[in-house]
């Protein structure tokens, strides 16, 4: 997966998981993931979530 920080694509890890697929890179000092899960039925689609140093953050309203 390309992930892009301030216009600037980062060095990315991928591996796939037991219940999806992790995406790890850095920003600065931070250890970043993107963990994507299925929600076990195809019209649930799937969810995707961001770590920062190993804490979820909270989805965004907009």
């Amino acid at each position: 997966m390309d992930v892009w920080c301030n216009g600037q694509k980062v060095e990315t890890t991928g591996e796939f998981v037991d219940d999806g697929t992790e995406t790890h890179f850095t920003l600065g000092e931070h250890s970043c993931c993107i963990k994507a899960t299925s929600g076990g039925k195809k019209k649930n689609g799937i969810d995707h979530s961001l770590l920062l140093d190993g804490l979820k953050v909270p989805a965004s309203s907009q």
